[in-house]
């Protein structure tokens, strides 16, 4: 009898709707009652959260522009984020950190239809597919509204490159809401990574032999970096803690005016061992093609 109870409640816990899409842990069932409208995103608990980091202190060419617009906005996003992931967007420029404003910050909201994300699909026992439609275009067209002027007027060079800087507040402070209390966190850094502040310089770091007249060209390892004590605290006490839900992933900016093509290895190497130093071991890279503008 004891088994056969057993055997009847496993079937009611499988056939659920929840267990049977296998959904996250505080996906929204209703729109209406369970979603922010205007957020798109559920008001109990948090999902997951991308947040793009885009560096706009150097000089980008065409190609440049339509290598990442490709990857960062339109289906792209919408193929690769998952129902009520909160989605941000913040450039690096001339301003530090904790002045920069977020350009957008909303939830990806369901599409109504079938796909390779549990949730996507309407919910039949309270949702109707004619305003879940009409949401997602609406969420969807907000998106390309903002892809129509990111990439504008960024044709100077910034004073300063707060590469480092943006990334340790991104991760440590709330003002950014991308602390570890979601239970999937992914980064997306598009940059050429040359940190460039008065306490970082590498421009400075990535010569070798030290040439002011000669543009970086190969980066010395962490170790070296850290013997300066000013640099070496400032790693130590801005370390983020509990990144085992962090995922990074890279797109490498290659400004040839600037920089040696040769520095991509030793560049990517030194910052490996940030990463690593950071407690951060999952980094993905993507590198731009090499074309007439580059190498």
């Amino acid at each position: 009898m004891r088994n056969f109870l057993l055997l009847i409640l496993s079937i009611i816990i499988l056939s659920s709707p929840a267990a049977s899409q296998d959904l996250p842990k505080n996906f929204p069932k209703c729109f209406e009652s369970d979603v922010d409208s205007s957020n798109y995103c559920p008001y109990d608990g948090k999902i997951g959260h991308k947040f793009v980091l885009v560096d706009f202190t150097s000089r980008w060419h065409k190609a440049q522009v339509d290598w990442i617009q490709g990857r960062i906005f339109g289906n792209v996003i919408v193929n690769s984020t998952p129902p009520f992931y909160r989605i941000s967007y913040l450039k690096i420029d001339d301003k530090e950190p904790l002045s920069q404003e977020i350009i957008y910050s909303k939830c990806r909201f369901k599409s109504g239809k079938k796909t390779k994300f549990k949730g996507d699909e309407v919910n039949k026992k309270c949702e109707g597919i004619g305003p879940i439609k009409d949401i997602f275009a609406t969420w969807n067209s907000q998106l390309n509204e903002v892809e129509k002027s990111f990439f504008d007027s960024h044709t100077k060079d910034a004073e300063n490159s707060f590469v480092i800087e943006y990334i340790v507040s991104i991760l440590n402070e709330p003002k950014f809401d991308f602390l570890n209390d979601y239970p999937e966190r992914e980064l997306v850094i598009v940059s050429d990574l040359m940190q460039y502040s008065k306490r970082i310089d590498f421009y400075h770091f990535c010569r070798t032999p030290l040439d002011l007249n000669q543009k970086p060209n190969k980066c010395k390892n962490l170790e070296k970096l850290l013997k300066n004590k000013k640099i070496k605290r400032y790693f130590e006490t801005r370390k983020p803690e509990n990144l085992d839900n962090l995922k990074v992933i890279i797109f490498f900016m290659n400004h040839s005016y600037q920089t040696k093509c040769n520095l991509e290895e030793s560049l990517e190497s030194l910052w490996s061992e940030i990463f690593e130093y950071w407690g951060i071991n999952n980094v993905k890279w993507n590198y731009e093609t090499d074309n007439s503008q580059s190498c």
